[in-house]
C-alpha cells in the first residue's frame, strides 16, 4: 500500500513546538492544517494503519531541522482519522509522522513550505 498527497503550507500554519505556542496559535494551526488535509487527501482510500512520511520542500537553502515541524502535522493525522483514511492515531495504527528534508523549490510562493505526505504499510519501528 502506498498513497501520496501534497499540501502547500503557509508559514503562519507552521509551528516548531505546539506545547509552547500560544493557545490562539495552536488553534489556528490545527484548524488550518485540518482544512488543508481535507482538500489534499479528499480522494484517499481507507488504509486503517500506516507509517506516515512527510517530505518538506523549502523555497530557500537556509538551514532548518525538519523534525521541528512535527507538531504542525499532528492535526493532519487527526483529520486523516476523521476522514476514515486511518482507523486511529495511536501507536497501534500510526507510525510517524516522520519528517525529512525533500529538497529546494525556488518557484514556490514566498513564506510557504510544500509537504508531500506518503502513507505506506504500517511498521511499528524502522525497517
Amino acid at each position: 500500500m502506498r498513497q501520496q498527497f501534497s499540501m502547500l503550507v503557509p508559514m503562519e500554519l507552521a509551528i516548531s513546538n505546539n506545547r509552547t505556542a500560544q493557545v490562539w496559535k495552536r488553534q489556528k494551526v490545527k484548524d488550518g492544517m485540518k482544512a488543508l488535509t481535507r482538500e489534499a487527501a479528499k480522494d484517499r482510500y481507507p488504509v486503517g494503519k500506516a507509517t506516515i512520511w512527510v517530505g518538506i520542500e523549502k523555497r530557500t537553502r537556509g538551514a532548518y531541522d525538519p523534525v521541528n515541524l512535527t507538531d504542525t502535522f499532528k492535526a493532519m493525522v487527526d483529520e486523516l482519522v476523521n476522514m476514515g483514511v486511518l482507523d486511529e492515531d495511536d501507536y497501534h495504527h500510526v507510525s510517524g509522522p516522520w519528517l525529512y528534508h525533500a529538497g529546494i523549490d525556488k518557484h514556490m510562493p514566498a513564506r510557504t513550505i510544500r509537504a508531500t505526505i506518503t502513507l505506506v504499510d504500517y511498521h511499528p519501528k524502522p525497517i
